[in-house]
């Protein structure tokens, strides 16, 4: 009896210890940013996203030094701005290659942004970088995401929650048998002293 329990706590150390996936961390907010601001933060980057009353463009954004949005212009007389993509147009990827990206320290206006639509987020963490998105409804954040790996580009979803990773899944699974089985072999020690009294 004692192998299998040592069999049991070896194959949990084994899935502990597997390095997992990269992966999307998504986060559902679901903020009316006609009520306040909301700030995401990840890996010491913060991103800010308040509402205006425009109907075309109804969000601002604002990032620390280590944030960044997906961005468009600084060339030809074109200021930069933050820039957005419909989420009716395809798929859209945030990456290494996928265009520029630019911090705004004040709060500054998202073009076009009525409507879903998807916003890139990058935060810098010493000389990596973590993409994101941010998916927004007119006024509202929906949710959030980043990629768990550095310098790995994201695909944009509308979805808000995350699927746990399949090592997670495994995990659980075993746990739940580690824990149903000590219960049962439990259950059967009651019984066996019970039978002998």
């Amino acid at each position: 009896m004692k192998s299998v329990y040592l069999a049991a706590c070896a194959a949990v150390a084994i899935l502990a210890g597997a390095p997992a996936q990269a992966a999307p961390v998504i986060t559902t907010v679901n903020a009316n940013l006609l009520t306040a601001p909301f700030t995401a933060a990840f890996q010491g980057a913060t991103f800010t996203f308040s509402a205006t009353n425009n109907i075309f463009a109804p969000l601002n954004v604002q990032s620390n030094s280590s944030g960044a949005y997906s961005a468009f212009g600084g060339f030809l007389g074109i200021p930069l701005s933050p820039t957005s993509s419909f989420t009716n147009r395809g798929t859209v990827t945030y990456g290494p290659s996928s265009g520029a990206f630019a911090s705004f320290a004040t709060t500054t206006n998202v073009a076009s942004s009525n409507g879903e639509n998807f916003i890139g987020l990058r935060a810098m963490v010493g000389n990596d970088y973590y993409y994101g998105f941010a998916f927004t409804t007119n006024n509202v954040l929906n949710s959030y995401g980043f990629e768990t790996a550095a310098n790995t580009a994201i695909t944009a979803t509308t979805a808000l929650s995350a699927v746990p990773e399949p090592a997670t899944w495994g995990m659980m699974i075993l746990g739940m048998g580690i824990v149903g089985f000590a219960m049962r072999r439990r259950g059967s020690k009651v019984m066996t002293k019970v039978a002998f009294a």
